[in-house]
């Protein structure tokens, strides 16, 4: 006979369980909470990863803005100009950044070599006289080297700077790991038609 008011009890106990509506909202919220938490991080962590690959390319278009206005540049210029574009990547640690500057000759329509490189201490220059592609329809026709005249017509000279910012987001939450970003920008020189490196 006792345990039959025992599950009259544990059953009138659960109906009432299923009709108390008092602390929904607070349930629901800490069951909503997580989610909530993990949608704010990630919209920051893409708006940051965006906002640092805006840094690199703008870093990269100003080094060679730079170079592109000197009518020579010694290997000092060069570093002082590479470690003043650094700062554009403020505030991400810019001594991490990788950048590299370089004065390409076109060979053909995609394809120029290295007259000069260099670089920050923590990235190698490209070695002279190997070969970079050029960025498609960079080169307009009179730009091209042109051997059926006399004299023969060179190609073109453009300066090429690059970087390279390995990315680590604050909150990865161990799902996302470093990022490279690297941006490469070709430019003409201003005052002559080559800035030698003295």
């Amino acid at each position: 006979m006792r345990p039959m008011p025992l599950l009259r009890r544990l059953s009138a106990t659960v109906r009432r369980l299923a009709r108390d509506a008092r602390g929904v909202a607070l349930v629901e919220f800490a069951i909503c909470l997580p989610v909530l938490i993990l949608l704010y991080l990630g919209a920051y962590v893409i708006s940051d990863a965006i906002t640092c690959n805006r840094k690199v390319t703008r870093s990269a278009r100003a080094v060679t803005d730079l170079v592109s206005r000197y009518g020579a540049v010694s290997s000092a210029d060069l570093q002082t100009i590479m470690g003043s574009s650094a700062m554009v990547l403020s505030p991400y640690d810019n001594s991490i950044a990788q950048i590299r500057v370089s004065e390409v000759q076109v060979v053909d329509a995609n394809t120029a070599k290295v007259v000069w490189s260099k670089s920050t201490s923590n990235w190698t220059p490209l070695t002279v006289g190997n070969s970079v592609t050029l960025t498609t329809n960079l080169v307009p026709q009179a730009m091209l080297p042109d051997k059926t005249v006399t004299p023969n017509k060179p190609g073109a000279y453009f300066l090429m700077g690059e970087v390279s910012y390995p990315y680590t987001p604050q909150f990865g939450l161990g799902f996302i790991s470093t990022i490279t970003m690297n941006d490469r920008i070709f430019m003409l020189p201003r005052l002559s038609d080559q800035i030698p490196l003295q």
